[in-house]
């Protein structure tokens, strides 16, 4: 389906609407200086997506989580750490910052589409991104984990009916539309599929709109 034959947008917010990425590269630099020959941040950052799904649940708060994957990651890499160091990498990581282009597409997305925003911090940790957001209650999920939040995204994807906007791959058994935000230079997959930005994504929906993309 065109982008304009959706009714409603999902959005995983971070990656799309959140940088947080830039936070993990800088608390995993001390880890990554002990490595002779370090991986590309590409391979670091899915490494590091790859450790907190698969080692992480629901009943875990984010300093735990952060602990196990720092240590995860020291393994998966050949690094010898203790725990001290993986409780400062914890310690250290922010709740992101949000992308320049993220109060603009909100406010113009949902004009066209039920938005739902997916984040896995909590409603207290979620309030200074909403406040230049301006989502509502019905928009904004604020599942408090990880865990909670793949599953939200996981349930709201059964609908065919549903555009899933992410900065990932969708799950294999997705019914819903998917597209990918890669905020890389130059998008790798043809148009329609993945956008290196929320404006470039925008771009497209405007151009479908105007029945200029199929």
């Amino acid at each position: 389906m065109q982008l304009t034959n959706y009714t409603t947008l999902c959005m995983d917010a971070h990656g799309v609407l959140i940088d947080r990425d830039r936070d993990i590269l800088r608390g995993l630099s001390s880890l990554l200086a002990m490595m002779p020959k370090p991986p590309p941040r590409k391979q670091i950052l899915e490494d590091y997506v790859h450790a907190l799904h698969e080692l992480t649940d629901e009943q875990m708060g984010a300093v735990s989580a952060h602990c196990i994957v720092y240590r995860a990651l020291a393994n998966r890499w050949g690094v010898e750490t203790g725990w001290q160091q993986s409780i400062e990498f914890a310690s250290s990581l922010g709740f992101g910052t949000l992308y320049e282009d993220a109060p603009g597409a909100i406010h113009y997305l949902r004009k066209f589409y039920q938005l739902k925003v997916v984040t896995s911090l909590n409603e207290q940790e979620f309030v200074a991104f909403n406040q230049r957001m301006g989502l509502s209650g019905l928009e904004r999920l604020t599942t408090g984990s990880f865990v909670a939040a793949r599953s939200k995204i996981r349930e709201i994807e059964t609908d065919s009916n549903v555009l899933l906007l992410t900065a990932g791959p969708a799950s294999t058994n997705s019914q819903a539309g998917h597209c990918r935000i890669t905020r890389n230079a130059i998008a790798n997959q043809p148009i329609g599929k993945a956008f290196i930005s929320l404006s470039d994504f925008i771009y497209a929906h405007q151009l479908a709109l105007r029945g200029e993309l199929i």
